[in-house]
């Protein structure tokens, strides 16, 4: 795992049956923040469990400048809407369309995409 554009290098773990203190949980809280504002402003690979199992290798964004139109959230629809505290939401180029995953399912971020 690299990190570009600054994301630490610091990977989540799976969190499934880890005990989260105060600190780690807020340094989780703010690597996926970091995170989302990184694909905010452009696209990343990333990976994660997918809930039927097997693993999904995303190339995602959150930039409204390079997800069409027609699939933008309709007004007042906020990508972040789906339960931010523990869901993770993105616009996933290679399938044209919205995709989640629970943040606990998350393996790592991969790097910077084109």
């Amino acid at each position: 795992m690299k990190a570009a554009n600054g994301l630490k290098k610091t990977k989540p773990a799976i969190l499934r049956g880890e005990q989260l203190d105060a600190s780690k949980a807020l340094k989780y809280a703010w690597w996926f923040e970091n995170f989302r504002n990184q694909l905010r402003k452009g696209v990343y690979r990333f990976s994660y469990f997918k809930k039927e199992g097997g693993i999904r290798e995303a190339r995602g964004t959150l930039c409204a400048d390079l997800i069409p139109k027609e699939n933008m959230p309709k007004s007042g629809m906020d990508p972040d809407a789906v339960d931010p505290v523990s869901t993770f939401r993105y616009y996933d180029l290679d399938a044209a369309g919205w995709r989640s995953f629970r943040l606990d399912n998350f393996i790592g971020f991969v790097s910077k995409a084109s």
